[in-house]
């Protein structure tokens, strides 16, 4: 099974100067009272949502599953490494010099920090709500969440639901364990576990996953009916955006998903785990360029407008850090496109045929 997850990350710096006189533009053309007041409502929300650097207690949010990522084999191995007094320690209990070990299974869960405060709850996830509105009327996208609330650790058990469930935390984390089983000259078998956290920097996400069914003989799709987004950050911009950008990854990720299982049955012979990685990350790009030329068109009037404060330096910040990324190339042509042919067309084509829309981002300039 492979997961493939996005990064809450948008913008790369080409023809930056002309998008930022439009984001300027956007915001002097928001003159009504009603904007006014949204404005005031607002207007000091960023200031509540950069990175404080305190340390909080995380709570677990998912159960331990099953789970294939290489990194926590590898950064177990490490720690075995740089601990030789543990693998003298199991030696001796085998009563063996010579010892063998073999991995017996990975498993993680999801660990957060619920948001607390009441002021910045509240007023957060009003924002999250009245934004998403407005770019849905903007788009003619259908809403596609059952609930938009804060997570907090008395929250009741997740139960099925119609449509994807956004939750908003302050932090999130992943916690992993590792389960292995050594073995020397005897019949002995000792077994330990090593445990890890890391922490998960996108500030939202939304999964889809892969996989081949032997019922129906065919690669298929699963998807998260949630997806999490935090109200913290070293960059708030990042948080300001991601109700936008995943509300749109989650609308169109159902052609994305066409598109891939179309290029997977398409490879000749039964394709290897590293070809469907490389499908997926293909379109992975033209995804993420698609939602970021249409979030990038939509912050002037959905965002800026609401919070005409915002430091424009975060902004550019943001386009520095997304620029280092390969998987954001197509990004310039899509910003373009987007400004060309405007947000419902731009979606109508990705829709009707995601594989010429493709075509038209790796077209060379």
């Amino acid at each position: 099974m492979h997961c493939f997850k996005r990064v809450s990350i948008l913008f790369v710096p080409i023809a930056f100067n002309l998008c930022f006189m439009l984001l300027l533009a956007g915001v002097a053309s928001a003159n009504t009272s009603e904007n006014q007041a949204k404005n005031l409502k607002y207007r000091n929300l960023f200031k509540s949502l950069g990175a404080s650097g305190s340390t909080t207690d995380f709570i677990a949010y998912t159960a331990f599953e099953a789970d294939q990522d290489k990194a926590d084999h590898r950064d177990s191995l490490e720690y075995l490494n740089s601990h030789p007094e543990l693998i003298e320690r199991i030696r001796d209990d085998l009563g063996s010099k010579d010892i063998r070990w073999q991995l017996e299974g990975l498993s993680s869960r999801l660990l957060y920090v619920p948001e607390n405060r009441e002021e910045v709850a509240g007023l957060f996830t009003d924002y999250c709500r009245e934004t998403i509105e407005d770019m849905l009327e903007r788009t003619g996208l259908i809403n596609p969440y059952s609930s938009i609330s804060i997570l907090n650790d008395n929250a009741p058990a997740e139960t099925v639901v119609l449509g994807i469930k956004a939750v908003i935390v302050q932090d999130l984390a992943r916690e992993y364990i590792a389960r292995y089983q050594f073995s020397g000259n005897t019949k002995k078998r000792i077994e330990i576990g090593l445990s890890g956290r890391t922490s998960i920097n996108e500030v939202g996400s939304y999964s889809s996953y892969i996989q081949y069914s032997e019922e129906n003989k065919g690669w298929q799709f699963s998807r998260n009916q949630r997806t999490v987004w935090k109200s913290v950050s070293e960059n708030p911009y990042t948080v300001l955006m991601t109700p936008l950008e995943e509300t749109l990854h989650i609308a169109l990720r159902e052609h994305t998903e066409k598109a891939i299982l179309a290029a997977v049955n398409a490879i000749p012979e039964t394709p290897s785990l590293q070809e469907i990685k490389d499908v997926v990350e293909e379109w992975l790009a033209v995804e993420e360029a698609i939602v970021g030329g249409l979030v990038y068109s939509l912050v002037p009037e959905v965002v800026i407008r609401r919070i005409p404060d915002l430091p424009r330096e975060w902004i550019q910040a943001d386009l520095d850090t997304k620029a280092q990324f390969d998987k954001y190339r197509f990004l310039p042509r899509a910003i373009k496109m987007v400004q060309s042919y405007g947000l419902k067309k731009c979606i109508q084509a990705y829709e009707e045929d995601p594989v010429a829309t493709r075509g038209l981002l790796e077209e060379p300039s």
